[in-house]
Protein backbone atom coordinates (compact mmCIF):
# COMPACT_ATOMS: atom_id res chain seq x y z
CA UNK A 1 0.00 0.00 0.00
CA UNK A 2 1.19 3.65 -0.20
CA UNK A 3 3.29 5.21 2.56
CA UNK A 4 1.29 8.63 4.05
CA UNK A 5 4.77 10.65 4.08
CA UNK A 6 6.00 14.15 3.32
CA UNK A 7 8.97 15.68 2.28
CA UNK A 8 10.56 17.81 -0.18
CA UNK A 9 13.96 20.22 -0.47
CA UNK A 10 15.20 21.62 2.68
CA UNK A 11 15.38 24.99 2.29
CA UNK A 12 12.01 25.49 3.33
CA UNK A 13 9.24 24.97 6.55
CA UNK A 14 6.72 23.07 7.22
CA UNK A 15 4.12 25.67 7.35
CA UNK A 16 4.81 26.95 4.05
CA UNK A 17 4.52 23.54 2.33
CA UNK A 18 0.69 23.75 3.01
CA UNK A 19 0.07 27.73 2.48
CA UNK A 20 0.18 28.57 -1.03
CA UNK A 21 0.87 27.97 -4.66
CA UNK A 22 4.35 29.35 -4.37
CA UNK A 23 5.48 27.12 -1.68
CA UNK A 24 5.69 23.33 -3.06
CA UNK A 25 8.81 22.60 -1.89
CA UNK A 26 9.18 20.83 1.67
CA UNK A 27 11.37 20.53 5.16
CA UNK A 28 14.08 17.84 5.73
CA UNK A 29 11.87 17.18 8.21
CA UNK A 30 9.81 14.87 6.32
CA UNK A 31 12.72 12.66 5.07
CA UNK A 32 14.21 14.23 1.97
CA UNK A 33 17.75 15.65 2.68
CA UNK A 34 18.44 18.00 -0.49
CA UNK A 35 21.97 18.63 -0.97
CA UNK A 36 22.88 22.72 -0.76
CA UNK A 37 22.95 23.50 -4.75
CA UNK A 38 25.03 25.73 -6.58
CA UNK A 39 23.16 28.65 -8.13
CA UNK A 40 23.50 28.84 -11.79
CA UNK A 41 26.72 31.12 -13.02
CA UNK A 42 24.85 34.39 -14.10
CA UNK A 43 26.73 36.68 -16.71
CA UNK A 44 25.84 38.26 -20.02
CA UNK A 45 27.56 35.75 -22.07
CA UNK A 46 25.41 34.13 -24.98
CA UNK A 47 25.29 30.65 -26.07
CA UNK A 48 27.44 28.97 -28.50
CA UNK A 49 26.66 25.55 -28.22
CA UNK A 50 26.38 22.22 -26.46
CA UNK A 51 29.03 19.69 -25.80
CA UNK A 52 28.28 15.92 -25.33
CA UNK A 53 29.46 15.17 -21.45
CA UNK A 54 28.33 11.85 -21.48
CA UNK A 55 25.51 8.71 -21.86
CA UNK A 56 23.81 6.14 -20.38
CA UNK A 57 22.21 3.07 -22.16
CA UNK A 58 19.54 0.82 -20.74
CA UNK A 59 19.66 -2.60 -20.48
CA UNK A 60 16.30 -3.46 -23.12
CA UNK A 61 16.35 -4.91 -26.81
CA UNK A 62 16.98 -2.44 -29.78
CA UNK A 63 13.75 0.33 -30.52
CA UNK A 64 11.61 -0.56 -27.35
CA UNK A 65 11.57 2.75 -25.83
CA UNK A 66 13.99 2.36 -23.85
CA UNK A 67 14.82 5.67 -22.86
CA UNK A 68 11.56 8.02 -23.89
CA UNK A 69 11.04 10.79 -21.33
CA UNK A 70 13.49 12.02 -18.96
CA UNK A 71 13.72 14.29 -16.18
CA UNK A 72 15.34 15.59 -13.43
CA UNK A 73 14.81 16.04 -9.99
CA UNK A 74 17.07 18.85 -8.13
CA UNK A 75 16.61 17.01 -4.38
CA UNK A 76 18.17 13.79 -5.05
CA UNK A 77 20.38 15.44 -8.12
CA UNK A 78 19.23 12.49 -10.55
CA UNK A 79 17.69 11.26 -13.92
CA UNK A 80 14.68 9.72 -14.00
CA UNK A 81 13.81 7.92 -17.68
CA UNK A 82 10.51 5.98 -18.70
CA UNK A 83 11.64 2.73 -19.81
CA UNK A 84 8.42 1.88 -21.34
CA UNK A 85 8.25 -1.91 -22.08
CA UNK A 86 9.61 -2.90 -19.60
CA UNK A 87 7.47 -0.66 -17.54
CA UNK A 88 10.17 0.64 -15.19
CA UNK A 89 11.70 4.24 -14.58
CA UNK A 90 15.45 3.93 -14.64
CA UNK A 91 17.55 5.89 -11.92
CA UNK A 92 20.78 7.56 -13.12
CA UNK A 93 23.05 9.31 -10.69
CA UNK A 94 25.48 12.28 -12.19
CA UNK A 95 29.00 12.14 -11.31
CA UNK A 96 31.09 15.64 -10.93
CA UNK A 97 31.57 15.92 -14.83
CA UNK A 98 27.51 14.79 -14.94
CA UNK A 99 28.12 12.21 -17.02
CA UNK A 100 24.97 9.49 -16.03
CA UNK A 101 24.99 6.26 -14.83
CA UNK A 102 22.60 3.69 -13.99
CA UNK A 103 21.98 3.28 -10.17
CA UNK A 104 18.08 1.97 -9.79
CA UNK A 105 14.97 1.59 -10.94
CA UNK A 106 11.44 2.29 -9.70
CA UNK A 107 9.53 -0.95 -10.49
CA UNK A 108 5.83 0.09 -11.50
CA UNK A 109 4.02 -2.75 -10.43
CA UNK A 110 3.54 -1.48 -7.07
CA UNK A 111 1.11 1.16 -8.62
CA UNK A 112 -0.46 -1.73 -10.06
CA UNK A 113 -1.18 -2.98 -6.71
CA UNK A 114 -1.79 0.16 -5.21
CA UNK A 115 -4.54 1.28 -8.02
CA UNK A 116 -5.85 -2.48 -8.74
CA UNK A 117 -5.43 -2.16 -12.75
CA UNK A 118 -3.11 -4.49 -14.98
CA UNK A 119 -0.67 -2.18 -16.02
CA UNK A 120 0.66 -1.35 -19.54
CA UNK A 121 3.31 0.65 -21.03
CA UNK A 122 5.06 3.67 -18.63
CA UNK A 123 4.10 6.67 -21.22
CA UNK A 124 5.81 9.58 -19.17
CA UNK A 125 8.05 11.01 -15.83
CA UNK A 126 8.19 14.32 -14.18
CA UNK A 127 10.23 14.73 -11.38
CA UNK A 128 9.68 18.04 -9.03
CA UNK A 129 11.19 18.87 -5.46
CA UNK A 130 11.31 15.24 -4.24
CA UNK A 131 8.59 14.17 -6.14
CA UNK A 132 8.15 11.73 -9.30
CA UNK A 133 5.11 11.01 -11.37
CA UNK A 134 4.66 9.12 -14.15
CA UNK A 135 2.07 8.30 -16.71
CA UNK A 136 1.15 4.66 -17.37
CA UNK A 137 -1.41 3.25 -19.82
CA UNK A 138 -3.55 0.34 -18.79
CA UNK A 139 -2.92 -2.64 -20.56
CA UNK A 140 -6.08 -2.73 -22.16
CA UNK A 141 -5.20 1.08 -24.06
CA UNK A 142 -8.82 2.00 -24.17
CA UNK A 143 -9.56 1.86 -20.69
CA UNK A 144 -8.48 4.35 -18.01
CA UNK A 145 -5.03 4.52 -17.14
CA UNK A 146 -3.08 6.09 -13.99
CA UNK A 147 -0.38 8.84 -12.66
CA UNK A 148 2.01 7.51 -10.19
CA UNK A 149 3.27 9.14 -7.36
CA UNK A 150 6.63 8.44 -6.04
CA UNK A 151 9.48 9.71 -3.35
CA UNK A 152 12.73 10.13 -5.51
CA UNK A 153 14.74 9.20 -3.19
CA UNK A 154 13.69 6.07 -1.51
CA UNK A 155 11.66 5.35 -4.80
CA UNK A 156 8.77 4.68 -2.74
CA UNK A 157 5.18 4.65 -3.96
CA UNK A 158 3.25 7.77 -2.03
CA UNK A 159 0.05 7.17 -4.26
CA UNK A 160 -1.82 6.67 -7.70
CA UNK A 161 -4.45 8.77 -9.28
CA UNK A 162 -7.16 7.61 -12.04
CA UNK A 163 -6.36 9.43 -15.32
CA UNK A 164 -8.46 8.93 -18.94
CA UNK A 165 -7.49 6.39 -21.60
CA UNK A 166 -3.74 6.48 -22.73
CA UNK A 167 -1.81 9.17 -20.71
CA UNK A 168 0.88 9.99 -22.89
CA UNK A 169 2.55 12.88 -21.03
CA UNK A 170 2.56 13.77 -17.77
CA UNK A 171 3.98 17.23 -15.88
CA UNK A 172 4.25 19.20 -12.95
CA UNK A 173 3.07 22.69 -12.68
CA UNK A 174 6.28 25.17 -12.34
CA UNK A 175 5.45 25.87 -8.71
CA UNK A 176 4.62 21.95 -8.07
CA UNK A 177 0.99 22.55 -6.61
CA UNK A 178 -0.02 20.83 -9.71
CA UNK A 179 -0.20 17.55 -11.89
CA UNK A 180 -1.45 17.02 -15.41
CA UNK A 181 -1.97 14.24 -17.68
CA UNK A 182 -3.06 14.38 -21.31
CA UNK A 183 -5.31 11.35 -22.32
CA UNK A 184 -4.85 10.40 -25.63
CA UNK A 185 -7.84 8.28 -25.77
CA UNK A 186 -6.44 6.54 -28.73
CA UNK A 187 -8.80 3.87 -30.60
CA UNK A 188 -8.16 0.17 -30.78
CA UNK A 189 -6.88 -1.72 -34.02
CA UNK A 190 -10.04 -2.29 -36.00
CA UNK A 191 -11.26 1.25 -34.25
CA UNK A 192 -14.80 -0.66 -33.12
CA UNK A 193 -13.28 1.50 -29.82
CA UNK A 194 -12.68 4.80 -29.44
CA UNK A 195 -12.41 6.36 -25.96
CA UNK A 196 -12.69 10.28 -25.06
CA UNK A 197 -9.61 12.21 -25.53
CA UNK A 198 -9.28 13.55 -21.64
CA UNK A 199 -7.24 15.93 -19.44
CA UNK A 200 -6.31 14.72 -15.97
CA UNK A 201 -5.56 18.05 -13.56
CA UNK A 202 -4.83 17.17 -9.60
CA UNK A 203 -4.02 19.88 -7.26
CA UNK A 204 -1.99 18.65 -4.41
CA UNK A 205 -2.37 21.61 -2.16
CA UNK A 206 -4.35 19.48 0.16
CA UNK A 207 -2.24 16.32 -0.67
CA UNK A 208 -0.07 14.90 -0.66
CA UNK A 209 1.84 18.03 0.66
CA UNK A 210 -0.30 19.42 2.85
CA UNK A 211 0.61 17.43 6.77
CA UNK A 212 -2.80 17.67 7.67
CA UNK A 213 -4.19 15.39 4.99
CA UNK A 214 -1.07 13.85 3.04
CA UNK A 215 -3.97 12.23 0.16
CA UNK A 216 -6.56 14.57 -0.04
CA UNK A 217 -5.76 15.72 -3.66
CA UNK A 218 -8.50 16.81 -5.79
CA UNK A 219 -8.33 15.07 -9.50
CA UNK A 220 -10.49 16.59 -11.91
CA UNK A 221 -11.34 14.98 -15.14
CA UNK A 222 -11.31 17.37 -17.93
CA UNK A 223 -13.36 16.48 -21.08
CA UNK A 224 -14.53 17.83 -24.33
CA UNK A 225 -17.67 16.71 -24.44
CA UNK A 226 -19.50 20.47 -24.64
CA UNK A 227 -17.85 20.42 -27.99
CA UNK A 228 -19.67 17.44 -29.54
CA UNK A 229 -22.00 18.18 -32.76
CA UNK A 230 -25.65 19.26 -30.86
CA UNK A 231 -23.69 20.62 -27.44
CA UNK A 232 -23.61 24.22 -26.59
CA UNK A 233 -19.93 25.16 -27.46
CA UNK A 234 -19.54 22.96 -31.21
CA UNK A 235 -20.23 26.51 -32.90
CA UNK A 236 -16.93 27.08 -31.16
CA UNK A 237 -14.56 24.73 -33.27
CA UNK A 238 -13.53 26.49 -36.41
CA UNK A 239 -12.67 24.48 -39.96
CA UNK A 240 -9.04 24.73 -38.55
CA UNK A 241 -9.72 22.34 -35.87
CA UNK A 242 -9.03 18.92 -37.75
CA UNK A 243 -12.54 16.44 -37.25
CA UNK A 244 -11.92 13.65 -38.98
CA UNK A 245 -12.83 10.25 -38.07
CA UNK A 246 -16.22 9.25 -39.90
CA UNK A 247 -18.11 7.50 -36.53
CA UNK A 248 -16.48 9.57 -34.05
CA UNK A 249 -18.06 12.11 -31.97
CA UNK A 250 -15.85 15.27 -31.00
CA UNK A 251 -14.46 14.52 -28.03
CA UNK A 252 -13.68 10.96 -28.72
CA UNK A 253 -11.63 12.47 -31.98
CA UNK A 254 -9.82 15.03 -30.02
CA UNK A 255 -6.29 12.92 -29.00
CA UNK A 256 -4.37 14.87 -26.50
CA UNK A 257 -0.82 14.66 -26.75
CA UNK A 258 1.32 16.86 -24.93
CA UNK A 259 0.65 19.24 -22.68
CA UNK A 260 2.59 22.71 -20.89
CA UNK A 261 1.77 25.24 -17.93
CA UNK A 262 1.89 28.63 -18.54
CA UNK A 263 2.91 31.47 -16.56
CA UNK A 264 -0.52 32.54 -17.16
CA UNK A 265 -2.56 30.30 -15.02
CA UNK A 266 -3.20 28.25 -18.44
CA UNK A 267 -2.42 24.61 -19.75
CA UNK A 268 -2.16 24.24 -23.39
CA UNK A 269 -2.37 20.90 -24.45
CA UNK A 270 -1.46 19.46 -27.85
CA UNK A 271 -3.97 18.41 -29.99
CA UNK A 272 -2.15 16.71 -32.69
CA UNK A 273 -4.04 14.75 -34.79
CA UNK A 274 -6.75 17.42 -34.63
CA UNK A 275 -3.68 20.06 -35.55
CA UNK A 276 -5.05 22.24 -32.41
CA UNK A 277 -4.00 23.40 -29.41
CA UNK A 278 -6.43 23.68 -26.52
CA UNK A 279 -6.45 26.05 -23.42
CA UNK A 280 -7.37 25.14 -19.71
CA UNK A 281 -7.62 27.58 -17.09
CA UNK A 282 -6.08 25.65 -14.15
CA UNK A 283 -7.47 27.36 -11.41
CA UNK A 284 -11.29 26.23 -12.82
CA UNK A 285 -10.08 23.38 -14.27
CA UNK A 286 -12.34 24.28 -17.89
CA UNK A 287 -11.44 24.55 -21.01
CA UNK A 288 -11.02 27.87 -21.93
CA UNK A 289 -10.79 27.68 -26.02
CA UNK A 290 -9.90 25.17 -28.32
CA UNK A 291 -8.00 26.81 -31.28
CA UNK A 292 -6.80 25.58 -34.67
CA UNK A 293 -3.21 25.94 -36.12
CA UNK A 294 -4.09 25.92 -39.57
CA UNK A 295 -1.41 25.02 -42.46
CA UNK A 296 2.23 26.00 -43.60
CA UNK A 297 2.28 27.41 -47.40
CA UNK A 298 4.89 25.48 -49.13
CA UNK A 299 5.54 28.31 -51.72
CA UNK A 300 7.75 30.33 -49.96
CA UNK A 301 9.42 27.71 -47.95
CA UNK A 302 10.89 24.70 -49.23
CA UNK A 303 10.93 21.05 -49.29
CA UNK A 304 12.20 17.71 -50.79
CA UNK A 305 9.26 15.77 -51.04
CA UNK A 306 10.34 12.43 -52.62
CA UNK A 307 12.29 9.12 -51.84
CA UNK A 308 12.73 8.52 -55.33
CA UNK A 309 13.69 11.36 -57.33
CA UNK A 310 17.79 9.72 -56.80
CA UNK A 311 18.57 13.28 -54.99
CA UNK A 312 19.41 14.09 -51.94
CA UNK A 313 17.99 17.44 -51.28
CA UNK A 314 16.05 18.11 -53.99
CA UNK A 315 13.88 21.21 -52.75
CA UNK A 316 10.90 22.86 -54.35
CA UNK A 317 8.50 25.01 -53.75
CA UNK A 318 4.90 24.13 -54.21
CA UNK A 319 1.99 27.23 -53.87
CA UNK A 320 -0.63 24.87 -53.09
CA UNK A 321 0.43 22.65 -51.16
CA UNK A 322 0.68 23.18 -47.34
CA UNK A 323 1.86 21.47 -44.04
CA UNK A 324 -0.38 20.77 -41.48
CA UNK A 325 1.67 21.45 -38.23
CA UNK A 326 0.29 19.25 -35.72
CA UNK A 327 2.81 19.48 -33.17
CA UNK A 328 3.86 16.61 -30.84
CA UNK A 329 5.59 18.35 -28.08
CA UNK A 330 5.03 21.81 -26.76
CA UNK A 331 6.64 24.12 -24.33
CA UNK A 332 6.06 27.53 -23.10
CA UNK A 333 7.20 30.73 -22.01
CA UNK A 334 7.34 34.40 -21.11
CA UNK A 335 8.12 37.75 -22.99
CA UNK A 336 7.72 40.92 -20.79
CA UNK A 337 4.77 39.37 -19.69
CA UNK A 338 2.88 38.16 -23.04
CA UNK A 339 3.18 34.03 -22.79
CA UNK A 340 4.19 32.16 -25.77
CA UNK A 341 3.67 28.31 -26.69
CA UNK A 342 6.55 26.70 -29.02
CA UNK A 343 5.41 23.73 -30.67
CA UNK A 344 7.66 21.02 -32.52
CA UNK A 345 5.93 20.40 -35.55
CA UNK A 346 5.98 16.62 -35.98
CA UNK A 347 2.65 15.46 -38.16
CA UNK A 348 0.87 12.35 -37.64
CA UNK A 349 -1.56 10.37 -39.70
CA UNK A 350 -3.87 7.96 -38.27
CA UNK A 351 -3.48 4.45 -39.60
CA UNK A 352 -5.37 1.23 -37.65
CA UNK A 353 -6.18 -2.05 -38.64
CA UNK A 354 -5.38 -5.97 -37.96
CA UNK A 355 -3.99 -8.95 -38.83
CA UNK A 356 -6.49 -11.19 -41.02
CA UNK A 357 -6.95 -13.06 -43.99
CA UNK A 358 -8.53 -11.60 -46.84
CA UNK A 359 -11.87 -13.12 -46.55
CA UNK A 360 -12.05 -11.88 -42.80
CA UNK A 361 -11.18 -8.30 -44.04
CA UNK A 362 -13.58 -8.05 -46.76
CA UNK A 363 -16.00 -9.80 -44.67
CA UNK A 364 -16.12 -6.47 -41.91
CA UNK A 365 -15.76 -4.07 -45.10
CA UNK A 366 -12.55 -2.76 -44.62
CA UNK A 367 -9.13 -2.26 -47.15
CA UNK A 368 -6.84 -5.34 -47.88
CA UNK A 369 -3.55 -4.10 -47.70
CA UNK A 370 -1.68 -7.40 -49.11
CA UNK A 371 -1.20 -9.45 -52.19
CA UNK A 372 -4.54 -9.90 -53.76
CA UNK A 373 -5.77 -13.45 -53.34
CA UNK A 374 -8.91 -13.95 -54.37
CA UNK A 375 -10.13 -17.01 -55.82
CA UNK A 376 -7.14 -18.94 -54.35
CA UNK A 377 -6.58 -21.11 -51.17
CA UNK A 378 -4.62 -17.95 -49.83
CA UNK A 379 -7.48 -16.07 -49.72
CA UNK A 380 -9.03 -17.59 -46.25
CA UNK A 381 -5.67 -19.09 -44.75
CA UNK A 382 -3.04 -16.15 -45.24
CA UNK A 383 -2.99 -13.65 -43.52
CA UNK A 384 -1.58 -9.94 -43.76
CA UNK A 385 -2.46 -6.50 -42.93
CA UNK A 386 -6.24 -5.68 -43.32
CA UNK A 387 -6.74 -1.39 -42.33
CA UNK A 388 -10.12 -0.36 -40.19
CA UNK A 389 -8.80 3.39 -41.30
CA UNK A 390 -6.25 5.16 -43.08
CA UNK A 391 -6.72 9.27 -43.45
CA UNK A 392 -2.75 9.30 -45.52
CA UNK A 393 -2.83 8.35 -48.97
CA UNK A 394 0.30 8.80 -52.07
CA UNK A 395 0.11 12.29 -53.91
CA UNK A 396 -0.56 9.93 -57.05
CA UNK A 397 -3.28 8.73 -55.59
CA UNK A 398 -4.87 11.54 -54.69
CA UNK A 399 -8.01 12.61 -56.17
CA UNK A 400 -7.80 16.11 -57.70
CA UNK A 401 -9.56 18.39 -60.26
CA UNK A 402 -7.84 17.94 -63.60
CA UNK A 403 -7.31 21.38 -63.37
CA UNK A 404 -5.56 21.24 -59.76
CA UNK A 405 -2.11 23.18 -60.20
CA UNK A 406 -0.70 20.74 -58.85
CA UNK A 407 -2.02 18.22 -60.65
CA UNK A 408 1.21 17.08 -62.67
CA UNK A 409 3.16 16.94 -59.74
CA UNK A 410 0.96 14.80 -57.46
CA UNK A 411 1.36 12.10 -60.82
CA UNK A 412 5.37 12.57 -60.55
CA UNK A 413 7.20 10.01 -58.19
CA UNK A 414 9.73 12.34 -58.77
CA UNK A 415 7.92 15.37 -56.96
CA UNK A 416 4.37 14.59 -55.44
CA UNK A 417 3.57 11.36 -56.17
CA UNK A 418 5.20 10.19 -53.35
CA UNK A 419 4.57 12.51 -50.48
CA UNK A 420 2.01 11.06 -47.90
CA UNK A 421 -1.08 13.72 -48.28
CA UNK A 422 -4.16 13.82 -46.19
CA UNK A 423 -7.20 11.96 -47.87
CA UNK A 424 -10.14 13.71 -48.39
CA UNK A 425 -13.65 12.63 -48.31
CA UNK A 426 -13.94 13.65 -51.78
CA UNK A 427 -11.98 15.01 -54.99
CA UNK A 428 -10.05 17.55 -54.16
CA UNK A 429 -11.31 21.07 -56.33
CA UNK A 430 -8.89 23.39 -58.21
CA UNK A 431 -8.89 26.02 -55.45
CA UNK A 432 -8.54 23.28 -52.57
CA UNK A 433 -5.10 23.23 -51.12
CA UNK A 434 -2.84 19.51 -50.89
CA UNK A 435 -2.34 18.84 -47.18
CA UNK A 436 0.48 17.31 -45.92
CA UNK A 437 1.43 15.89 -41.91
CA UNK A 438 3.51 17.99 -40.09
CA UNK A 439 5.57 21.10 -41.31
CA UNK A 440 9.11 19.71 -40.73
CA UNK A 441 9.33 22.97 -38.59
CA UNK A 442 9.00 24.08 -34.96
CA UNK A 443 6.55 27.42 -34.36
CA UNK A 444 6.39 29.86 -31.62
CA UNK A 445 2.42 31.24 -30.80
CA UNK A 446 1.02 33.87 -28.91
CA UNK A 447 -1.67 33.65 -25.95
CA UNK A 448 -4.71 33.45 -28.47
CA UNK A 449 -3.31 30.92 -30.86
CA UNK A 450 -1.75 33.64 -33.70
CA UNK A 451 1.70 31.96 -35.52
CA UNK A 452 4.41 34.71 -34.76
CA UNK A 453 7.41 32.57 -36.04
CA UNK A 454 8.16 29.32 -37.91
CA UNK A 455 11.37 27.97 -38.49
CA UNK A 456 10.76 27.27 -42.10
CA UNK A 457 12.86 24.83 -43.88
CA UNK A 458 15.82 25.85 -42.00
CA UNK A 459 15.71 22.01 -40.66
CA UNK A 460 15.97 20.64 -44.02
CA UNK A 461 19.23 23.13 -44.93
CA UNK A 462 20.60 22.39 -41.61
CA UNK A 463 20.65 18.72 -41.33
CA UNK A 464 21.65 18.34 -45.35
CA UNK A 465 24.85 20.52 -44.38
CA UNK A 466 25.70 18.87 -41.58
CA UNK A 467 25.07 14.97 -43.43
CA UNK A 468 25.26 15.77 -47.35
CA UNK A 469 25.31 11.42 -47.75
CA UNK A 470 22.33 10.77 -45.08
CA UNK A 471 19.78 13.65 -45.69
CA UNK A 472 16.29 12.14 -44.24
CA UNK A 473 17.44 9.10 -43.09
CA UNK A 474 14.80 7.18 -40.69
CA UNK A 475 16.17 6.15 -37.23
CA UNK A 476 16.44 3.08 -37.04
CA UNK A 477 18.91 2.39 -40.28
CA UNK A 478 22.18 3.82 -41.18
CA UNK A 479 22.19 3.12 -44.91
CA UNK A 480 18.47 5.03 -45.45
CA UNK A 481 19.14 8.35 -46.88
CA UNK A 482 16.02 10.28 -48.40
CA UNK A 483 13.66 7.36 -46.80
CA UNK A 484 11.75 9.87 -44.74
CA UNK A 485 11.56 12.89 -47.46
CA UNK A 486 7.80 11.21 -48.68
CA UNK A 487 6.88 11.08 -45.17
CA UNK A 488 7.98 14.18 -42.62
CA UNK A 489 11.31 14.32 -43.13
CA UNK A 490 13.60 15.14 -39.69
CA UNK A 491 10.36 14.95 -37.91
CA UNK A 492 10.69 17.21 -35.03
CA UNK A 493 9.56 15.66 -32.12
CA UNK A 494 11.05 16.73 -28.47
CA UNK A 495 11.19 20.79 -27.74
CA UNK A 496 12.53 22.46 -24.88
CA UNK A 497 13.14 25.97 -23.67
CA UNK A 498 15.61 27.81 -20.85
CA UNK A 499 15.91 31.25 -19.95
CA UNK A 500 19.67 31.63 -19.26
CA UNK A 501 21.84 35.09 -18.93
CA UNK A 502 18.89 36.79 -19.44
CA UNK A 503 18.32 35.39 -22.57
CA UNK A 504 15.40 32.40 -23.93
CA UNK A 505 16.96 29.47 -25.77
CA UNK A 506 14.88 26.48 -27.52
CA UNK A 507 16.27 23.01 -27.98
CA UNK A 508 14.49 20.86 -30.81
CA UNK A 509 15.01 17.24 -31.23
CA UNK A 510 15.00 15.57 -34.47
CA UNK A 511 13.16 12.05 -34.18
CA UNK A 512 14.15 10.44 -37.43
CA UNK A 513 17.29 12.46 -38.23
CA UNK A 514 18.98 12.60 -35.03
CA UNK A 515 20.35 15.50 -33.32
CA UNK A 516 19.46 18.89 -31.41
CA UNK A 517 18.54 22.16 -32.89
CA UNK A 518 19.00 25.19 -30.96
CA UNK A 519 17.44 28.52 -31.51
CA UNK A 520 17.81 32.00 -29.39
CA UNK A 521 14.11 32.71 -29.12
CA UNK A 522 14.34 35.69 -26.68
CA UNK A 523 12.51 37.84 -28.83
CA UNK A 524 9.72 35.61 -30.28
CA UNK A 525 9.05 37.16 -33.80
CA UNK A 526 12.84 37.20 -34.81
CA UNK A 527 14.39 33.51 -33.21
CA UNK A 528 17.98 32.70 -34.62
CA UNK A 529 19.03 29.72 -35.17
CA UNK A 530 22.38 29.05 -33.16
CA UNK A 531 24.14 25.64 -33.67
CA UNK A 532 22.81 21.90 -34.51
CA UNK A 533 24.13 19.24 -32.32
CA UNK A 534 23.87 15.26 -33.63
CA UNK A 535 25.77 12.81 -31.85
CA UNK A 536 24.65 9.72 -34.38
CA UNK A 537 27.43 8.16 -36.24
CA UNK A 538 25.99 7.09 -39.92
CA UNK A 539 29.53 4.89 -40.24
CA UNK A 540 28.29 2.40 -37.82
CA UNK A 541 25.32 -0.25 -38.02
CA UNK A 542 22.61 0.58 -36.01
CA UNK A 543 22.77 -2.96 -34.46
CA UNK A 544 25.91 -5.69 -33.91
CA UNK A 545 24.21 -7.55 -36.55
CA UNK A 546 22.11 -5.77 -39.59
CA UNK A 547 20.93 -7.57 -42.60
CA UNK A 548 21.90 -6.28 -46.56
CA UNK A 549 19.35 -3.04 -46.24
CA UNK A 550 21.00 -2.24 -42.97
CA UNK A 551 17.67 -3.18 -40.64
CA UNK A 552 18.39 -4.59 -37.17
CA UNK A 553 18.05 -8.36 -37.08
CA UNK A 554 19.59 -9.68 -34.14
CA UNK A 555 17.73 -6.70 -31.45
CA UNK A 556 21.08 -6.08 -30.07
CA UNK A 557 22.00 -2.02 -30.69
CA UNK A 558 25.42 -1.18 -31.33
CA UNK A 559 26.50 1.91 -28.85
CA UNK A 560 29.19 3.16 -31.48
CA UNK A 561 25.96 4.54 -33.75
CA UNK A 562 25.42 6.93 -31.38
CA UNK A 563 22.25 8.36 -30.06
CA UNK A 564 18.65 7.49 -32.17
CA UNK A 565 15.31 8.68 -32.14
CA UNK A 566 15.72 11.68 -29.46
CA UNK A 567 12.24 11.84 -27.83
CA UNK A 568 12.06 13.91 -24.85
CA UNK A 569 14.61 17.19 -23.77
CA UNK A 570 14.95 18.87 -20.23
CA UNK A 571 16.50 21.47 -19.35
CA UNK A 572 18.79 21.34 -15.36
CA UNK A 573 21.36 23.41 -13.80
CA UNK A 574 24.11 21.48 -11.86
CA UNK A 575 26.98 22.80 -9.66
CA UNK A 576 26.41 26.25 -11.45
CA UNK A 577 26.48 24.94 -14.90
CA UNK A 578 23.73 24.49 -17.29
CA UNK A 579 22.61 21.46 -18.64
CA UNK A 580 20.38 19.57 -21.16
CA UNK A 581 19.36 15.68 -20.67
CA UNK A 582 17.73 14.02 -23.90
CA UNK A 583 16.34 10.90 -23.99
CA UNK A 584 16.43 8.61 -27.35
CA UNK A 585 13.77 6.20 -27.39
CA UNK A 586 15.37 3.99 -30.18
CA UNK A 587 19.07 3.55 -29.08
CA UNK A 588 17.91 3.44 -25.59
CA UNK A 589 20.61 5.92 -24.58
CA UNK A 590 20.33 8.68 -22.69
CA UNK A 591 22.59 11.76 -23.01
CA UNK A 592 23.68 14.87 -21.26
CA UNK A 593 24.78 17.66 -22.84
CA UNK A 594 26.97 20.71 -21.08
CA UNK A 595 25.61 24.13 -22.42
CA UNK A 596 28.57 26.27 -23.88
CA UNK A 597 28.93 30.02 -23.95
Amino acid sequence: MATSVLFGCSQNTTSEISQTVSSFAASDSFGIQCAEKQAPTVSDAELTGITLVGRAIAQAPFATSAAEIVSYDSCTDKLYVVNAQAKIIDVLELDSSTKPTPSGQIDLQSAARHSGIEIGAANSVSANNGLVAVAIENLNKQQNGIIALYRSDTLELITTYAAGALPDMVSFSKDGRYLAAANEGEPNADYSIDPEGSVTLVDMSNGPLNANSPLDAKVSQIDFRAFNSGEYRHSELTNKVRVSAPTATVAQDLEPEYLTFGDNGKLYVALQENNALAAIDVATASIDSIFGLGGKSWEDSKLDASNKDKKLGNFQSYPMLEGLYMPDSITSYSVNGATYIMTANEGDGREYGIEVTQKQCDEKGYEWDGDDYQDTVEYSTKTDFCIAYVDEVRGSKLKVDANHPLAEALKDKKQLGRLKVIKPQGTLSADEKVQAFGSRSFSIWDESGKRVFDSGDDFARITLDANPNHFNSTNDNNTSADDRSDDKGAEPEAIEVAKINGRQYAFIGLERQGGIMVYDVTQPAESRFITYVNNRNFDEPVCTQVDEEGECSNGIYNPQAGDLGPESIKYFTRSGDHFIAVGNEVSGSTSVYRVEF
